[in-house]
Formats: structure tokens, C-alpha cells, sequence
């Protein structure tokens, strides 16, 4: 069900292209991320709230691990059974929401846990839906030998909203105190949104009628191979690196390295390495396709792996050396984000892309919550480096699993 390009008189009012909105929407969605779980922690310790409270904000990510069960009803409003889509005007009252919510938070003391925490789950769920309906705009609006491009914004944005969110927004209390900040935070996130009010090709893209015998579901979704064969392949192709990824802190503190030497790691070599293997995914993927890409990032990361584990075991620590392994670890991940979403898409319904995304995401949020909370357990009884050795054997399944995957690949998109 492709649009097939007729459009009416109208132009735009402004000629802009498809990726200034995406990146626009995506930034602004990892803003509001970077805010919950790297601004607002800092912030409440800094009034004295308890870190067992502190510590619930991590809620807060269920909203995402459990987005799919909406996907049905937004992806209905979102398309018409004239076949028209409604994605913008979701996304435009999505963003609207959420900055209004970030607005009535600046009313309220950090220091009142409980409302505050309501108020984020609110947002959580306005933002989950702006997602649902941003995947699917860029399913259909950006072609398939283009769509690297897009999940460089879906990746990059992330990385550029969590500065803005975490340090950004840490750095404005301090300056002009809660109520400013938070209204600064809003404003940044309508201004975010802006391009997409201006992209209105969207609205003149004709597509086939939805009948409601074929009208989006979950369940139509579920009873498609491909859906789990993505589902199978998020899970498989995440677990080596989600099971370490949250290691690297408490690694780096129990070695000695300071406080604020981790701190600064996590925040700008954290974006920095991920912005880069955001663009070093998005153009792998260019040049040689998802398919490949994910093999290359797969083989790399289990090299890297491989050396980590060896200089863990022979105790040698060498903090520069380290660190930068690290750094390269987490740029991987980054890049293989790109890739697998890029892949990913190929396997969502042009009937329901929105549905079909987000199924893997959640598969993606679950991974990361179990095998985080798995890998930090791990450590704690056998070790770090074993811990490290399980991610590289996990990595090794993963090209193996590669090999056999392939075959399904060719057969449900050659290309």
C-alpha cells in the first residue's frame, strides 16, 4: 500500500525536505528522556530526595516497554480508512502535550515526589505515542534505499536530546532555578517541532483505501512471521551488548577512577561516541546495506570484546586504554542501532507500520531492562570479566545466528 504520489495545488509553505522534521521530533523525544533520567535524578538529589525514590524514575521506561499495547488505537486515528495519514497533525499534538505537561511541572516543587513522578509518566505516555506515529511517518515518507538516513536521526537524536535533557538542563537550574528551566525545556522541545508543522507533503500523498476488514491491529501483526522473526532478531542481536552496556560505570569506580572522571565518560564520551557511531552506521548502511552492516558491527564488537575480556583477565589496567575501548564499545552500539532499525523496517507493513515498529522497539526496551538488570547481577557474583566473556560468547552466537537468519532475509526481502 504505497502512496502513489498524486498531490493537490497546494505547495508547502516552506520547501523542506523529510529528514529537518524527523531530526527535529527525535531530538526532541530524547530530551525529554535525557530529562528524566539523567536531569531530573541529579536535581532531586540536590533537594534532598531519597535515592529509593529517586530510583523509581526508572519506572518511567515500563511506559516504553509497554508502548505496543496503544499502537492499535494511534495507528487507526493515524490512518483513514479514505487511506489518508494523519501522522503530523498526531505528532504536532503530541509534542504540544508534552510541552505543556513539561509547563505545569514548572509549577511544581521538585521535591513533591509523587506528583511529579505522575506528571513524567503523562509525558512518557504522550511521547510514546509521537513515537508510534514518528516511525511510521518515516516508514512511509523516506524510501527504503534512503531510510539509514532516518535512523540516523531516530539514533543521533537520542545522543543530541540526552545532553540537552541531562546537562543542558542541569546547567539552567543552577543558572536561572526550576520554573525557567523547565519553561526553557518546552519551549526547546516546540521548537524541536516546528519543521514538521511546515512539512505538509505528507497530507497530499494518496493512498489506497483501509477497509475495516484490513484496518491495523495487534493481532494481525502477531500473525505475521516476520514480525517475530524481528522480534527474535532485536533480542538476539541486542543481548551481547545490553548485557555490558551498563557495566562501564561501576566498572570504572570500582578501579579507582573518580567520580566525576566517570561523569564525564558517561556524559560527553557517551554522546560524543555515539553520535559518531551513529554516522559511521548510518553511512555503513549507505554503502553496503542493513544486512551487511549488522554483520560488520556484530564481528567488530565481538573482537572488541574479545580484547576487553583479555585485559580484564591479565589485570592489566591501563586507564587511557581502557576508556578508549569503552568509548569504541559504546560507539558500536550505536551504530548497531542504525542498522538493525534499518532492517528492521524492511520487515513492517506498509498497512500498519506504526504497529509493526513499534512491536520490535518493545522488544528492544524489554532486552535492554532484563539483561541490564542481569548483567549488573552477574557482576556482582562472578565478576566483570566473566560477565564480559558471557557478552562475548553471546556475540559469537550472534553471528552464527546470522548465518542461519540470512536465509529468511533473502526470502522475505531479496534486495
Amino acid at each position: 500500500m504505497r502512496g502513489i504520489g498524486r498531490k493537490s495545488d497546494s505547495a508547502p509553505l516552506f520547501n523542506i525536505g523529510v529528514l529537518p522534521p524527523i531530526w527535529g521530533i527525535y531530538i526532541a523525544q530524547g530530551v525529554l528522556g535525557g530529562l528524566t533520567f539523567a536531569g531530573l535524578p541529579t536535581i532531586l538529589r540536590s533537594q534532598h530526595v531519597s535515592l529509593g525514590k529517586i530510583g523509581q524514575l526508572s519506572l518511567v521506561m515500563l511506559i516504553w516497554a509497554i508502548k505496543f499495547l496503544w499502537a492499535q488505537p494511534v495507528e487507526r486515528l493515524r490512518i483513514s480508512t479514505t487511506g489518508r495519514r494523519h501522522s503530523r497533525k498526531i505528532i504536532l499534538a503530541g509534542e504540544c502535550v508534552t510541552a505543556g505537561i513539561l509547563c505545569v511541572i514548572a509549577f511544581w516543587p521538585p521535591r513533591l515526589f509523587s506528583g511529579l513522578f505522575v506528571l513524567l509518566l503523562c509525558a512518557a505516555v504522550s511521547a510514546t505515542i509521537v513515537d508510534i506515529a514518528c516511525d511510521a511517518f518515516l516508514i512511509e515518507q523516506i524510501p527504503e534505499k534512503n531510510r539509514g538516513k532516518g535512523n540516523m536521526a531516530q539514533v543521533g537524536g537520542a545522543y543530541i536530546g540526552l545532553v540537552l535533557g541531562g546537562s543542558i538542563f542541569i546547567t539552567l537550574y543552577g543558572a536561572l532555578g526550576w520554573r525557567a528551566d523547565c519553561f526553557i525545556m518546552a519551549f526547546i522541545v516546540l521548537a524541536l517541532t516546528a519543521p514538521m508543522f511546515f512539512y505538509d507533503l505528507e497530507d497530499r500523498n494518496i493512498f489506497s483505501a483501509s477497509f475495516q476488514g484490513s484496518r491495523p491491529g495487534l493481532l494481525k501483526a502477531l500473525r505475521r512471521k516476520e514480525i517475530w522473526c524481528g522480534i527474535v532478531l532485536t533480542i538476539t542481536y541486542e543481548m551481547s551488548g545490553r548485557l555490558v552496556q551498563g557495566l562501564t560505570g561501576p566498572f570504572l569506580i570500582d578501579h579507582g577512577i573518580s567520580l566525576n572522571a566517570v561523569g564525564i565518560f558517561n556524559g560527553i564520551g557517551g554522546v560524543v561516541s555515539g553520535l559518531c557511531g551513529t554516522a559511521a552506521g548510518g553511512m555503513l548502511v549507505g554503502k553496503i546495506g542493513a544486512k551487511n552492516a549488522m554483520y560488520i558491527i556484530t564481528t567488530l564488537h565481538t573482537i572488541l570484546l574479545t580484547y576487553i575480556f583479555y585485559l580484564i583477565e591479565q589485570d592489566f589496567f591501563n586507564v587511557s586504554i581502557l576508556v578508549a575501548l569503552l568509548v569504541c564499545e559504546a560507539a558500536l552500539m550505536a551504530s548497531s542501532f542504525v542498522a538493525s532499525y534499518s532492517q528492521l523496517m524492511t520487515f513492517t507493513s506498509l498497512d500498519q507500520p506504526g504497529i509493526d515498529f513499534t512491536l520490535f522497539q518493545s522488544a528492544s526496551a524489554i532486552a535492554a531492562a532484563s539483561l541490564g538488570g542481569i548483567g549488573a547481577f552477574l557482576a556482582g557474583k562472578i565478576g566483570y570479566n566473566q560477565v564480559f566473556l558471557i557478552s562475548d560468547v553471546l556475540s559469537l552466537i550472534t553471528i552464527s545466528f546470522f548465518l542461519f537468519f540470512n536465509n529468511f532475509i533473502l526470502k522475505y526481502n531479496p534486495k
